[in-house]
């Protein structure tokens, strides 16, 4: 809370981008969420070229559990940077937890676009067609395929 009180005083004396995003994280950090989210509207309003405003934003919706507001947010971001792998891994599992099935499928196969390999995208895709169970069982980590195959060994002695 100290980093804010600091920045605070910074702001009141000049505007400054920089400052008042690295204000509203010390109050992210600080877990002052109310003020946090009512400050990062202010930064976005004041800078909305800043995408890291946003991004920020979507933390505070996180950590307070508020998921429909995380996912609009993400969503915006995601349209103004649609190669961001990190909001689309983001939203795919936000569309499943809320429901919203086709959208994480979609989701799913636009990670897969930027990033081929992409195993979040291709294990959750695996859920619903075999052609990705398949890309999946010969592309994850050789630590999970030899420990399966082990089970499997054990589970036949």
């Amino acid at each position: 809370m100290e980093a804010a009180e600091v920045y605070s005083t910074f702001l009141s004396q000049d505007e400054d981008e920089r400052v008042r995003w690295n204000y509203v994280y010390s109050l992210y950090e600080a877990d002052d969420f109310d003020k946090a989210l009512s400050e990062v509207e202010k930064g976005i309003s004041l800078y909305p070229h800043n995408i890291r405003f946003q991004y920020l934003k979507s933390l505070i919706y996180r950590n307070t559990h508020q998921e429909e507001k995380e996912k609009e947010t993400l969503e915006i971001i995601r349209d103004i940077n649609p190669g961001n792998l990190d909001v689309r891994t983001r939203l795919m599992s936000l569309y499943e937890s809320l429901g919203e099935k086709d959208k994480a499928i979609e989701e799913g196969k636009a990670i897969l676009l930027y990033d081929g390999k992409n195993l979040d995208a291709i294990e959750y895709l695996s859920k619903e067609r075999e052609f990705y169970a398949l890309l999946y069982s010969s592309l994850k980590p050789e630590e999970e395929s030899s420990s399966s195959e082990n089970k499997e060994e054990d589970n036949l002695l």
